[in-house]
């Protein structure tokens, strides 16, 4: 049987064809009380165990573990499972959806909202090392920095946003990860006087992407096209680029000459 035939599939699943995942504690009286409540309903577990295929006819649990725990107690021949894909993302998001993991978020590029609603949840949360830091000051300062490269939180401490370093740093781990973006590697220079469209374009683009010189604020399809009408039989160096009233006046021409030549 091939490992992607029962993908999405609901089954009903031998329990002894479903091996444990990860380790899954919970109180004797809860499953007990939860098997009880299964065997009540003719054997059912309403709620599926999430499985992924590891073998012919072999199976592990990946969600849900609770379930599957309380189908063990039961002592069910059968339990109903859903086959997930193997990879990663699918996983990850199955135990996010179970509430087993908390989701977390790319602080390097999350937006203000989502920053602002990471953070109320943890100040929310019982015993929370954030108690006492006013979430709309740290969103603020958090979400106006420059964080696109942060390797690590430690820059936040200079933020002066309430979180320290220690418990309150730490406690940010627990909704967000950091991995910033590689810078992109500059296009290779060409001449502004023979340059297609397409190659303005892209390597204005560069500049902008890569938030050189404030060239992020441009209107890089209008400067574009400015640049490539122009005529530039006579230009000498780029500065007339200047003159063309799109949006690049001669604080930017340095910048300019990373990608163009004459």
């Amino acid at each position: 049987m091939s490992d992607f035939d029962n993908i999405g599939k609901l089954m009903h699943l031998k329990l002894t064809d479903i091996e444990a995942g990860e380790k899954f504690s919970e109180s004797e009286f809860i499953i007990k009380a939860a098997a009880e409540s299964i065997l009540k309903a003719d054997g059912r577990n309403w709620i599926p165990v999430i499985v992924k295929e590891i073998g012919d006819y072999k199976y592990q649990v990946v969600s849900n573990h609770f379930v599957y725990a309380v189908a063990q107690q039961a002592k069910l021949e059968r339990i109903w499972c859903i086959v997930i894909s193997p990879e990663f993302q699918s996983i990850e998001q199955a135990k996010i959806l179970a509430r087993e993991v908390s989701p977390k978020v790319n602080l390097n590029t999350a937006s203000r909202d989502t920053i602002l609603a990471a953070l109320k949840y943890l100040i929310s949360e019982p015993n929370s090392a954030l108690k006492g830091v006013d979430p709309i000051v740290a969103t603020n300062r958090i979400a106006e920095s420059n964080r696109e490269t942060w390797p690590n939180f430690n820059p936040i401490l200079t933020l002066k946003c309430g979180i320290t370093r220690g418990k309150k740093l730490e406690a940010l781990a627990k909704v967000f990860f950091l991995s910033s973006l590689p810078p992109l590697p500059p296009p290779e220079i060409v001449s502004i006087k023979s340059a297609s469209r397409d190659e303005v374009f892209t390597r204005l683009s560069y500049l902008s992407k890569s938030k050189i010189d404030g060239f992020e604020a441009i209107d890089i399809e209008k400067s574009s096209d400015i640049i490539f009408s122009a005529s530039k039989g006579k230009w000498k160096t780029l500065n007339p680029i200047s003159k063309l009233e799109c949006g690049i006046n001669t604080t930017k021409i340095k910048a300019l000459k990373k990608v163009f030549s004459l």
